[in-house]
């Protein structure tokens, strides 16, 4: 479920903590002034309308911002690359609307993405399709969260956003 203030609340950073954690401590934290004093809806939306199948990059990231990593990074669902560099973002990046080598992409990828980090297809928003792209196809691997555009393994968590 999406809150209101996904549409409505501006910041100029955010971090995304594990629902399993009574103290909210932050999975990643934005360090640069990600959102410039936008709401999360406005920085994601910057990029463009990737809805209806549309590609939204080949070989790149739209636009990233420099993260810290905190709290149980390491074992949460789509922080795989949470210390590999690579081509596309550093380890210490998240991406906006990513994709690598026309095969996968994310819509906010944790860490390094390129050949050397497994590609593009871990954080939030990942998806297997063979380009940047969401399918109305069931046999492409999709998933809200993850790696490797896999479903997730855990149900004992979500993710949450939380905007500063």
């Amino acid at each position: 479920m999406i809150s209101p203030a996904f549409w409505l609340v501006s910041g100029n950073e955010f971090k995304i903590t594990r629902s399993d954690d009574s103290q909210h401590t932050a999975l990643l934290q934005t360090t640069s002034d990600c959102l410039s004093g936008q709401t999360f809806r406005s920085k994601i939306t910057s990029y463009g309308d990737f809805r209806n199948g549309a590609v939204w990059a080949s070989d790149e990231c739209q636009g990233n911002c420099t993260i810290q990593y905190g709290g149980q990074y390491q074992t949460a669902e789509g922080f795989v690359q949470a210390s590999c560099s690579g081509e596309i973002q550093s380890a210490n990046g998240i991406g906006f609307w990513c994709d690598w080598d026309s095969g996968d992409g994310s819509v906010m990828m944790i860490g390094g993405g390129g050949s050397s980090c497994a590609r593009a297809d871990h954080g939030v928003g990942v998806t297997e399709a063979n380009e940047a792209f969401f399918s109305f196809y069931a046999s492409i691997k999709e998933s809200d969260f993850g790696n490797d555009g896999r479903k997730v393994k855990t149900n004992n968590y979500s993710l949450s956003l939380w905007i500063r």
